[in-house]
């Protein structure tokens, strides 16, 4: 009876066993297939004006009340003309809007691209992609962000960019 709960606990113990190298490689190169350039999966800036409860939510700092909030102001003033508008919205102060406007792109209410480029810039621009870094926690646990403002300060001086 004793040899039956030694197996029970060494069958847990390789259960909870931590990754393996190979494991994480695998992971690793999945986790570069899916955000490679071409993906479903990779992200281009949001367009401030038409953009969803969910893309703003999406957002590094921005919850739920925050992206109603930038809705409803959105469509109370008829649409951002400028990017520094979004300052007026409660929730968003400088610090978060510096975060922010890495993120975000903006049409005017018609719908015309608010800067002065020409369409091969702006082309250029839709295929721009952000960077993906990843560093290691204490525990050893490896982690990928596409926001690198967002990752605790204690490990931001080892965030690397994904190759």
């Amino acid at each position: 009876m004793r040899v039956n709960q030694n197996k029970s606990k060494i069958s847990q113990k390789g259960a909870l066993a931590p990754l393996t190298f190979t494991k994480k490689v695998f992971l690793f190169i999945l986790f570069i297939l899916l955000f490679s350039e071409g993906s479903l999966f990779s992200q281009n800036k949001i367009n401030l004006n038409k953009a969803t409860l969910e893309e703003l939510k999406s957002l590094p700092g921005i919850g739920e009340v925050t992206a109603k909030n930038i809705i409803e102001y959105r469509d109370k003033i008829g649409g951002f003309k400028n990017l520094e508008e979004l300052k007026k919205v409660k929730g968003i102060g400088e610090k978060k809007f510096e975060v922010l406007k890495n993120y975000l792109t903006l049409d005017d209410p018609q719908g015309n691209t608010s800067d002065n480029k020409n369409l091969s810039e702006d082309l250029d621009l839709k295929k721009e992609k952000r960077t993906i870094y990843f560093y290691y926690d204490e525990r050893g646990v490896l982690h990928y962000t596409q926001f690198p403002e967002m990752v605790p300060p204690k490990y931001r001086k080892s965030l690397k960019p994904v190759k």
